[in-house]
């Protein structure tokens, strides 16, 4: 379950730095627009230019900040122990692919239950009721 969660996260970063990248490319082709056509501008369109000019650099300099936490985020993801044991399933699936056989690993199968599916199941574990008789008994 939480390698799901944590694959549907790195899908959302990935789409984030997408969008990243196409606001960054948009904002620098009007830059390059706006820049060119000041060069060339009357008087009347100069302070309008401008004024587009100080908006893009402000848009900028938002995405710039964008950038970072992303930077920021991508950072976190990639060292948190879901994200190397997603990353290590993968290989792992990658080379039974290539090699053509399925290896038998069942150290490593991932159960995709719910929390609730898992404390129900710890509170049929017979360590719980003995705690829990002995528990019961000293108090």
């Amino acid at each position: 379950m939480y390698l799901i969660k944590v694959g549907q996260f790195a899908n959302c970063l990935v789409e984030a730095r997408n969008d990243l990248q196409h606001k960054s490319e948009i904002i620098q082709r009007k830059f390059t627009i706006t820049k060119a056509l000041l060069f060339k501008a009357d008087r009347s369109s100069f302070d309008r230019l401008c004024q587009q000019i100080y908006k893009l650099e402000a848009e900028q300099k938002r995405l710039e900040e964008d950038a970072v936490v992303y930077n920021r985020l991508q950072q976190q993801l990639k060292l948190s122990p879901a994200y190397k044991k997603m990353l290590e399933i993968g290989a792992r699936v990658e080379f039974e692919a290539s090699s053509g056989h399925l290896v038998d690993n069942t150290d490593t199968e991932i159960a995709d239950i719910s929390f609730e599916e898992f404390l129900a199941q710890e509170k049929k574990d017979s360590f719980w009721q003995r705690n829990r008789k002995l528990r019961s008994c000293t108090t």
